[in-house]
Parts: structure tokens; sequence; C-alpha cells
């Protein structure tokens, strides 16, 4: 009798090595391709929201400090979306393309801070404004389950901490990049490789432990100032940030761990971390979208020059001139405040006689 071979199936060899951008184009699925327009098309979308608010913000607030800082945060979705594109494209620069988003997001952290103190109207007014109160120094992501944590008051020094705490993630964080970027040209770091023996896994925990600590430092201003500053929609502007941290940090952290399962399956071009890199990237594009359509809401506003103390002083103006006119009527060309039911929404309207 004849022996039959074995009924077997064999699987895709994967790849070592990372393809070039011809020979990937060259190979990978219909489906793929149409998925890379269609983001392609997002992106470009998102680009154009961030050029009509720019355009707004500069034509409207006429602060000039306002200005920079608005513009700076609405294009963070943008940074991450046309860098999440090239990394989608040329699978190669995923890496390079992580780290250049990565440091627009460090700055983005440390301008947030200085929008929270500008609000305010500059670093004293936010310690007159908060005189007599305290900061909970029980706050995640550091310190949410230290009961023995001790309530703090709001003083100069205690200012100057926090700012500090912000301050070292916008430093450190650029030399975990140029860090990065040596070793791997030099071939010794490998991306989503946890392992003793990779320079990956140190650089994740510093950076990790430096990224921990200058959130813990904008959450403790955030949380002490967001009942001041509610008319300036300050919690979906922070929500807008916080969800960009969240997704270009835990989302990567989650498509590495299902590589190490080969989740998804290597294909003859690919390997398995690097597909999910795309796929990954792809998800962050449509996320941005969605987050850039939030961010023009709040920061795309005439009230956006506003500090703190203009609205104190516009709302007892207003106040006085109701009173003396027996109605809620004001002058020509006065400035109204109106503020809506949930507390959320700042609204300035112009009322003629």
């Amino acid at each position: 009798m004849g022996s039959e071979a074995p009924n077997t199936t064999v699987a895709p060899n994967c790849p070592d090595v990372v393809p070039f951008s011809e020979s990937y184009f060259a190979e990978i699925s219909t489906g793929l391709v149409a998925a890379i327009a269609v983001g392609a098309v997002i992106t470009v979308v998102i680009v154009i929201m961030f050029l009509e608010s720019t355009w707004f913000i500069v034509q409207h607030f006429l602060v000039k400090k306002t200005t920079i800082l608005s513009i700076w945060m609405i294009g963070l979705q943008p940074v991450f979306a046309v860098t999440a594109l090239i990394a989608v494209c040329i699978p190669r620069s995923a890496l390079l393309s992580d780290l250049v988003a990565a440091i627009y997001l460090s700055r983005c952290i440390q301008m947030f801070l200085f929008l929270l103190i500008h609000y305010h109207g500059g670093d004293q007014a936010l310690i007159d404004h908060m005189s007599g109160e305290t900061i909970n120094l029980r706050s995640p992501p550091v310190a949410c389950c230290c009961v023995c944590c001790p309530k703090i008051a709001v003083n100069e020094k205690i200012l100057f901490r926090i700012r500090m705490s912000v301050l070292q993630f916008a430093i450190l964080r650029p030399i975990f990049v140029l860090l990065t970027a040596v070793l791997w040209a030099d071939n010794k770091y490998q991306n989503g490789k946890m392992s003793p023996k990779q320079a990956s896994l140190y650089i994740s925990v510093l950076n990790g432990v430096s990224t921990l600590t200058a959130m813990y430092g904008l959450i403790l201003v955030f949380r002490a100032s967001r009942k001041h500053l509610k008319v300036f929609n300050i919690v979906p502007k922070f929500i807008c940030m916080q969800l960009v941290l969240v997704f270009s940090n835990l989302q990567g952290l989650v498509f590495n761990i299902l590589a190490s399962s080969n989740l998804p399956p290597c294909t003859p071009i690919l390997p398995s971390t690097e597909r999910g890199s795309v796929w990954n990237h792809l998800i962050v594009i449509l996320e941005m979208f969605l987050l850039a359509l939030l961010a023009r809401r709040f920061y795309r506003r005439i009230d956006g020059s506003l500090i703190i103390t203009d609205v104190d002083v516009m709302s007892s103006g207003d106040k006085d001139k109701a009173q003396k006119n027996g109605n809620s009527s004001l002058n020509n060309d006065t400035n109204i405040l109106k503020y809506t039911n949930s507390g959320m929404e700042l609204e300035e309207s112009i009322t003629y006689m």
C-alpha cells in the first residue's frame, strides 16, 4: 500500500522585518487599502477643522496668550491623526511617528496647566481665588487609594511644586524620545518587547513614572479649580486631552499584549506586532476625529478670551444694571452672560434697545 501524505495546513511564515512602503502596498489586501483611504479622508477633514478653528480663534480672541494656548490644544488631535496616518502608510516609520506625537502631547499637558492658570488671571490670581480652600492629595492616578493623604492649602509654594511636576514631563519626554530613536537606529530597541534584556522595558517604566507624576500634578489643579472655571467649559476641555493620553498609551499597550499571542495573526508581508500597529493607528484616526469635534465645540467660542476676573466684573456689572433698570435688559452693546442649567456653557449675546 502506498503511503498517503498527511493532510496538514501550512501556516504562512511570519516575516522578521517590516517591509518598505513599495512592497507593503503591493501585497496588502483591497480591504486594507480601502481602510487606509478612509483614514486619509478623515485625517484631511480633521486638518481642515483645525485650520478653520485656528482662523476663528485668531480673528476673535483678543488676548495673545489665550490664542496661543488654545491653538496648541486644538492641534493635539490633528497631530495624532497625521502621525497615525503616516504610520499606517509607512509601517517602518510607526515608532518615529509615535515619538513625534508623544512629544507634542507632553507639551500640551504643560500648556493645559498654563491655560488653567491663565483662566484665573495668573499665578497670584489663582492663589487669591483659592484662598481658604484646600487641595486633596488623594487624587488619581497616583494617590487615589491613599487614605492617609492630607488636604493642603493652596499657596505659592504648592503651586510651584505642581508646576514643576508637570514641567519635568515636558523636559524628560523629549529626552526619552531621543534615547529611543538612538537605540532604535542601532537596532537595540524593539517596540513592544518587554524583556529585561530590552531597553524598551526600562524606558517605558521611566516614561510611565514621569507621565503619572505630570498627570497627578495637573489633576490636582484641575480638581481644585474646576468649580471656578465651570463657565469656561474646563471639564470637556480636560476630557479631550485626557482621552488622547489614554488612547495613545493604553490602546497601544493592549495591541502589544495581543501581538504576543499572535493576534491579529501575522501575514506573509507583516509580523503580528506591525499588523496590530496598523489597525491601532487606524482606530486612533477615528478616535481623533470624534475628539476633534468635541474640541472644536468648546475651544471655538467667542468667549474664549475671557478670564475669571472678567467674568466676575461683567457679572457684577450686569447685576447692578439689572437692579437699576428693574428688569434683565441691558443698554446697547452690553455683553450678557447667560448660564445654562448645566452650568457648563457660557453664551455671549448683544441686545439692542
